[in-house]
């Protein structure tokens, strides 16, 4: 009888460790600052599973006829920013949390590049069983008025955060085409679905089939734009417990607002142009996370995470 427990217990140690192995994911994922995240940033998208893992790459060395983005792995030195992407809402969306995915080669005396859908693999049908994901040099593509076949045309340069057949957790794991432009139909349906097989492949999206996991790894926040303030001298009390001090505020930043990770406002102050630092009460929140949001002028705004003890 002591065998037989002992050979029971072991198969169910087995199969509950299957079970781990089976419903666990990379670890990587998008996850937005109201989840406890990094929300857009500068992320590397990789594939998962694989050894080693190909990551999504401008093909700096591409020939005549060669894709622009292929697979590759990791690179190191000079040659990491061709796989480092800024994903951040799109500058002009055509549907709601359509974003942008741009790579800045600067350092490689190569300027801005977008993440585009090839326009060539697209027949405008609506329908594409498989498109080719590429890339161009330029930013993204804000006027709504450009039609197709311009190779700048608008609506191709749009994507989605999705989530894998499967994943009921928080934040987005999968990514998906939603080239809309504006003189011929959309095609919402395109997702990462066929896993490359080897270095040097092009990046594939299908019309159908199963929505892949891809790894989200966080590289570092996005850079301050023209249109955005500076916060880097403000420095922020964390964790906290009764009392919220932000010190170091400028004149740019107008108002300060805390949120549950609900993304309900919980508390909001406006500031002083004079005011260099500031005191909330904040003791009649329960303990948990936390977003400090500072805005500025225009809607511009920052947030920070804190921990209410």
């Amino acid at each position: 009888m002591k065998k037989i427990t002992l050979k029971i217990s072991a198969f169910l140690l087995f199969a509950l460790s299957a079970l781990q192995v089976q419903g666990q994911t990379c670890p990587e994922i998008y996850l937005g600052v109201e989840d406890g995240g990094n929300g857009d940033a500068v992320y590397k998208l990789a594939t998962c599973g694989l050894s080693p893992e190909l990551y999504l790459t401008i093909n700096a060395s591409a020939g005549e006829g060669d894709p622009l983005l292929i697979w590759q792995t990791e690179l190191t030195g000079a040659a990491a920013v061709t796989q480092n992407w800024a994903i951040q809402d799109h500058v002009a969306p055509a549907g709601s949390g359509f974003i942008q995915i741009t790579a800045d080669l600067t350092s490689l005396g190569a300027g801005e590049w977008t993440m585009v859908v090839n326009q060539a693999s697209y027949d405008g049908s609506g329908g594409d069983s498989e498109v080719q994901i590429d890339a161009r040099p330029g930013t993204p593509q804000d006027d709504t008025t450009v039609v197709a076949p311009n190779p700048e045309a608008y609506g191709f340069d749009q994507f989605q955060r999705r989530r894998e057949s499967g994943w009921g957790g928080p934040g987005n794991n999968a990514l998906f085409a939603k080239p809309s432009p504006t003189g011929g139909n959309a095609q919402g349906n395109l997702r990462y679905s066929t896993v490359p097989s080897m270095a040097g492949d092009p990046v594939l999206m299908q019309s159908g089939g199963t929505i892949q996991e891809m790894r989200w790894i966080y590289v570092e926040d996005l850079p301050l734009s023209v249109e955005e303030f500076d916060t880097s001298s403000v420095v922020i009390t964390n964790p906290v417990k009764d009392q919220l001090t932000i010190e170091g505020l400028n004149q740019s930043i107008k108002q300060i607002s805390v949120y549950d990770l609900l993304g309900k406002q919980v508390i909001s102050s406006n500031i002083e142009d004079d005011a260099s630092s500031s005191i909330l009460d904040v003791s009649i929140l329960t303990s948990g996370i936390y977003i400090v949001k500072l805005q500025g002028e225009n809607g511009v705004s920052v947030a920070k995470k804190i921990i209410k003890e």
